[in-house]
């Protein structure tokens, strides 16, 4: 049985190809969480010309994946993962900072970051991209 845990996320269209998500997780990751981000996501999406998601995940009040929802999180990466063009990982611990490592390994035309600090994480997305 999972103890507290829970996914917030906003969205907000910068324009027509542009979308901000951010994801602020807490605890341990369930299925069911996951599934509805990845709804919202996907609806979000609709109509965006050629969409390019620039996404803030704040990992420092994780604590881990329900299994189920580690295999939506890889297939979600396989449908959705040439559409992100700057991912920010912000985390505290060595965990977080593997797990940007092997999320950049499968986002090859991403840009993958680790943070330690949200306003750090903030700054980078909001750079321009080359």
């Amino acid at each position: 049985m999972l103890e507290a845990h829970g996914m917030s996320v906003e969205m907000s269209k910068q324009d027509n190809h542009t979308l901000w998500l951010t994801i602020k997780i807490y605890g341990d990751i369930a299925y069911d969480d996951f599934k509805e981000m990845e709804q919202e996501l996907e609806q979000a999406l609709v109509g965006m010309d050629s969409p390019r998601i620039k996404a803030l995940v704040d990992m420092i009040d994780f604590n881990g994946w329900e299994a189920r929802a580690l295999w939506e999180d890889i297939q979600f990466t396989r449908k959705h993962g040439d559409e992100f063009s700057k991912l920010a990982i912000v985390g505290v611990d060595l965990r977080e900072k593997l797990m940007a490592m092997v999320v950049d390994w499968f986002l090859l035309s991403s840009q993958v970051q680790y943070f330690e600090h949200l306003q750090d994480a903030r700054a980078w997305l909001e750079q321009n991209e080359p």
